[in-house]
């Protein structure tokens, strides 16, 4: 699976960020099936604009949530991770 990430510097090997502020998500290095939704996110930064493009092979050894719609458990899950609750 290809994956994106738009940032303002080439990220060669990506890195989980585990401090710094509450994202929707929680901490992690962001990325979208989405290659525009990577472009408006480089496009967000102040100097250069930058669309990282990685293959993706999945891992059973990743903890990993999926949602596959924007559910209630989906809004919770932003909700808490916006108030800092792992």
């Amino acid at each position: 699976m290809t994956i994106y990430h738009g940032s303002n510097v080439v990220v060669q090997n990506p890195k989980i960020i585990t401090d710094g502020h509450y994202k929707d998500f929680g901490y992690g290095f962001y990325c979208t099936m989405l290659e525009k939704q990577a472009q408006r996110w480089a496009l967000s930064r102040r100097r250069n604009h930058i669309v990282n493009v990685y293959a993706y092979t999945f891992s059973p050894e990743l903890n990993m949530l999926r949602f596959p719609s924007m559910n209630d458990e989906w809004l919770d899950f932003i909700a808490k991770c916006r108030l800092g609750i792992e």
